[in-house]
């Protein structure tokens, strides 16, 4: 069975069609927990549409945002050309080798995506990239994900916890539930997580 976390997947078609949705809650909890974004910086780990990437940007922050989709770009830029504060990469998110530093790093339904072999790495550029005081918001899936097995990267609870043993958590919302994605009804089991880094960087 072909699922969304395969690596050749195509997400041009499923990136279109999330054109006119709604800012995701993740993004909102984040942006209201980091505050005022002026002079400051965001990066956001598999873009998309770039709705997340505009409303971080409308709130005043610098946002570098990274996508494998080479789509995603043009229509950030077709959605709203007078944002000039978001600089793209079009890159899978396993051959990052390098991720700004910043004060808010945002992952919506990106990081499930990863083969299990390179997410340890991604997660650990993308934690050590935040500044003292940083914001974490991410979801993660669960091992009883109905795409658990085909790909990807399917994490306990207890694993959840053990990457974030040097973070201050804010809230961590474990869900399972059955429902529909782009391809299709599934049952879903996932990990909302927010959390900051500590007021010091020995994280």
């Amino acid at each position: 069975m072909t699922t969304p976390t395969d690596p050749d997947v195509d997400w041009t078609p499923y990136n279109r069609a999330q054109t006119g949705r709604s800012v995701r809650a993740l993004a909102l909890t984040a942006l209201q927990l980091a505050g005022p974004g002026a002079g400051r910086s965001a990066v956001e780990l598999g873009s998309g549409a770039g709705i997340e990437a505009r409303e971080l940007a409308r709130h005043g922050w610098r946002v570098h945002t990274f996508d494998a989709d080479p789509d995603s770009e043009v229509a950030m830029r077709e959605a709203a050309p007078e944002i000039t504060t978001v600089e793209h990469t079009v890159c899978r998110l396993e051959e990052l080798s390098h991720v700004p530093a910043n004060d808010l790093t945002l992952a919506c339904v990106s990081l499930p995506f990863l083969p299990r072999e390179s997410f340890d790495a991604v997660w650990r550029l993308a934690v050590d990239a935040l500044r003292p005081g940083g914001v974490l918001a991410v979801d993660l899936f669960g091992v009883r994900d109905g795409w658990a097995g085909a790909g990807g990267t399917f994490l306990t609870r207890a694993e959840v916890e053990h990457l974030v043993d040097c973070l201050d958590v804010v809230s961590l919302v474990e869900v399972e539930r059955d429902g529909r994605s782009f391809s299709g009804r599934k049952h879903w089991h996932t990990y909302e997580l927010v959390a900051r880094t500590p007021g010091h960087q020995d994280c």
